[in-house]
């Protein structure tokens, strides 16, 4: 018998040789230190490719890799199931002609990458090239049908580190709308060109003399020009206006409307008046600096965007039906109808919401709810799209799909995050439409005043007045900035579905965190262990086929604590598991019982030592984990939950920060002070043991004056994440309803309320700056134009100045990234009160 306790900070631990992750040393001390096997794997493969290099080139850490994914990669050889990325015949050298297929990439992530990937086909027969698109997430790949297949390719790339998936369907509707955009813009840059070069010749010509049917021939030209830009890439401009019109709601292209309708007019008249200015070229070059902003500011959006929309494509697009005679066969998953069964293997993401109708497992709820534990279900419980099967096949009724799941109500409510109207952008929004009702009227004061002054700079100054008094940079500097804000944190993993979030958390306040898989890392590790070895070799080899945190986190420990007398092992066989209560599996003639404290019912009673040390375990708060010969226990393990790495960092900067920090879990009262402590909280501030009522009193309770913020995994939070000021959901999942977390940290780091923090800081101050920067230009341009000492031409050169100006001030803003933070080793805290289903 042999007893181990693992301290708090184990020195054997260093950086994966794939990823960089944490990981483990073998007892040799030589090998190279992996995270998981397929990082291991990875490496093998890299390394007899000759391609090493790649890890001189990469400049960060690539992401953890399995060596199983549970994907269906044969689905990639089925045109029916591939959509636009069907392969495509290209001509070739050889009487058989090869294919072309783009697929989706994903775990791409630095110019490393893409060297990897592209020199990948060098090694594997029939794949004659790749080309990665880094901007779009794409992979063109070209082969050989006869020598290779796609889901071969697919494989190959998994084993590396990336995944591949089919194209979306439907075509990207957005990518129509920048495209038109940028027709326009460009049409609009030739004839604001054109119309430059023939302004410089008429003015030439006033001084070194001209022709007079020369003179007109160029008027005619360039106010043709001007009615270009008007008529069709300024089109955009007059429809806005007459919305805005028919709804009866300033808008800021109604002045811009009313002054290229003005200025088109009278460059027309102009035709027939010589003495009288023309001004298609300010028109021209207004409407091209118009669109040259408005392209910059969608550019930016949907890189936004595009950043969100990267972290949600997580359902499946194919799927496997249950046909009535019981046979199954895959199809897409659109095409899936309410009622129809699909089969749902180990590892599978679920494609649909549904009922259990056959089959027990544990699934991986984290996306939908947050837990950090693997969750059971059986017949009649209800699973969402998005969610991972783990252990058995399920058999599961459709109820929802499409755009009618869980997780779809999650992706449409993070895209509209952008579009979001917190009280300032309603501020903005009234300030706007108000100050187009002003600009109006002092357009009328204008006329009248240079009417009997001057007449003949009545149109110029009006025209003037109505181009360089446009709201464009105060309608830019709020959505903007929030836009912004949204893509950089959603970059970081910080998903915000809510705008007003960032100006609730832009001043400090109390802030509470749950303890379990919040404060704590939510992923299992064993602290304590007493048994013989050949007991926790079995148990390990055993678990080394099961997919469930306590199960992965024992075979990890047997494997570091038997080193080579781990490897090279005899397979375990018959593997059994009970939802519930554990798994048993014979190995080396042996039958072994891994599982709950539920199996000391059914073989003889613990001898005084064994029972000490289960005691001790219990005692910690540590979840015990038996291993028994049907006969006698052979084993007790404590596995627990260590708090983050990165806790003890965040907690201290934000009380440096000027928040009020606490703790409100559901744990017991005794470790939730023992990580309050090791927190630096004071223990007043730490509550345990609480119901989820409670929870939502206490909230209720710390509600003023001050911003009150709940941070939490899902489990029994929905309520206080809900009457916080701001819910914050860690390891990517809201709760009961998607209003409980309008704010998601999917990559699980409390880095992410630093990053959100900061965030909101930078937000607000860039918004206070934006507004600042307009409302200013519009004081001093409107007193100009109105004062007659600026032209339509300086005006149409002022105005979208000032958006450009507010557009780059926003862009170069500082990020607060809150990456540079040192990692603090892990210590070992519990998680108590966990019944280990392994």
């Amino acid at each position: 018998m042999s007893t181990a306790t693992i301290p708090p900070e184990a020195p054997s631990r260093v950086p994966c040789a794939h990823c960089g992750l944490p990981a483990a040393v073998s007892d040799d001390g030589q090998s190279e230190a992996f995270c998981c096997r397929g990082c291991k794997g990875a490496w093998e493969l890299i390394q007899n490719w000759g391609l090493a290099e790649y890890y001189q080139l990469r400049d960060a850490p690539g992401e953890e890799v399995g060596d199983e994914s549970g994907r269906n990669w044969d689905d990639l050889d089925d045109p029916r199931l591939l959509g636009r990325s069907a392969p495509l015949a290209i001509e070739s050298d050889t009487s058989v002609p090869l294919l072309r297929s783009t697929l989706s990439l994903a775990g791409i992530h630095c110019a490393a990458c893409l060297w990897l990937i592209e020199r990948t086909p060098e090694r594997v027969t029939g794949w004659q090239s790749a080309h990665v698109d880094m901007n779009r997430r794409r992979v063109e790949i070209v082969f050989d049908p006869t020598k290779t297949k796609l889901s071969e390719i697919g494989r190959v790339l998994h084993r590396i580190g990336y995944s591949v998936e089919p194209l979306a369907e439907s075509g990207d509707t957005k990518d129509d709308v920048s495209r038109q955009l940028l027709v326009d813009l460009a049409l609009a840059g030739f004839c604001a060109a054109n119309a430059m070069w023939i302004a410089i010749a008429l003015y030439a010509g006033q001084f070194t003399g001209m022709a007079a049917s020369h003179e007109q021939f160029l008027r005619v030209a360039g106010v043709g020009l001007g009615v270009a830009a008007v008529v069709f890439p300024g089109r955009i401009f007059f429809r806005s206006a007459i919305a805005s019109l028919r709804t009866r709601t300033p808008h800021m292209d109604l002045p811009v409307a009313v002054g290229l309708l003005a200025g088109t007019a009278a460059s027309i008249y102009a035709l027939f008046d010589l003495e009288a200015e023309v001004y298609f070229d300010s028109i021209a070059c207004l409407v091209f600096f118009l669109l040259t902003g408005r392209w910059l500011q969608m550019r930016q959006q949907r890189r936004a965007g595009a950043a969100v929309e990267a972290l949600m494509r997580l359902s499946p697009t194919v799927a496997t039906r249950v046909n009535a005679d019981g046979s199954s066969s895959r199809i897409a998953a659109e095409q899936l109808a309410i009622n129809d069964q699909v089969l749902v293997r180990p590892g599978e993401s679920l494609p649909i919401d549904g009922i259990v109708v056959q089959g027990e497992s544990m699934i991986d709820r984290s996306l939908m709810t947050g837990e950090s534990c693997p969750v059971r279900v059986a017949p009649s419980h209800h699973v969402e799209a998005g969610t991972e099967n783990l252990q058995t096949d399920l058999v599961i009724r459709v109820t929802a799909l499409g755009e009618e799941t869980r997780l779809a109500e999650l992706q449409r409510a993070v895209a509209d995050a952008a579009a979001s109207r917190t009280p300032i952008v309603q501020l903005a929004n009234q300030i706007g439409a108000w100050f187009v009702v002003v600009v109006l009227l002092l357009a009328i004061i204008t006329a009248a005043v240079w009417f009997n002054v001057d007449r003949s700079q009545v149109l110029g100054n009006v025209v003037a007045l109505l181009i360089v008094a446009c709201p464009c940079a105060l309608a830019l500097a709020t959505p903007l900035a929030i836009a912004v804000s949204i893509g950089r944190l959603a970059k970081r993993h910080v998903l915000v579905r809510s705008g007003d979030c960032l100006e609730r958390l832009a001043s400090p306040g109390r802030i509470f965190f749950d303890k379990t898989g919040t404060l704590t890392e939510g992923r299992m590790r064993v602290s304590d262990w007493f048994g013989d070895n050949t007991a926790l070799r079995a148990a390990g080899q055993i678990e080394l086929q099961v997919r469930h945190p306590i199960a992965q986190a024992l075979s990890h420990f047997a494997q570091i604590k038997l080193g080579h007398g781990f490897d090279a092992p005899k397979q375990a066989i018959k593997i059994e598991q009970t939802v519930g209560r554990g798994v048993t599996g014979e190995f080396d003639g042996e039958r072994f019982q891994i599982g709950s404290m539920q199996l000391l019912e059914t073989i003889e009673p613990l001898d005084s030592e064994m029972q000490s040390h289960l005691d001790t375990i219990v005692a910690s708060g540590s979840s015990p984990v038996i291993i028994t010969d049907h006969e006698r226990c052979r084993g007790v393990v404590g596995v627990s939950d260590p708090i983050r790495g990165e806790a003890k960092s965040i907690i201290q900067w934000l009380q440096d920060s000027g928040w009020s920090v606490g703790i409100l879990s559901g744990d017991h009262p005794a470790a939730v002070a023992r990580v309050a402590r090791s927190l630096s909280i004071e223990d007043s501030a730490a509550r345990g043991g609480l119901l989820p009522q409670e929870k939502l009193d206490a909230i209720r309770a710390a509600t003023g004056d001050q911003p009150v913020i709940m941070v939490g995994d899902g489990v029994n939070d929905a309520a206080a994440l809900a009457a916080a000021d701001v819910g914050v959901a860690i390891r990517g999942g809201a709760s009961a309803s998607l209003a409980a977390a309008p704010v998601v940290i999917d990559g699980g780091s409390l880095k992410g309320v630093k990053s959100l923090v900061e965030g909101a800081r930078q937000t607000r101050r860039t918004i206070g700056r934006n507004f600042a920067i307009s409302i200013s230009y519009n004081v001093v341009a409107v007193g100009l134009a109105i004062a007659g000492w600026i032209n339509p031409l300086v005006a149409a050169a002022l105005m979208p100045a000032s958006s450009l100006t507010v557009l780059g001030l926003t862009l170069a803003s500082p990020s607060g990234d809150a990456n540079e933070m040192d990692n603090q080793p892990a210590s070992i805290e519990t998680n108590s009160a966990l019944e280990p289903v392994i």
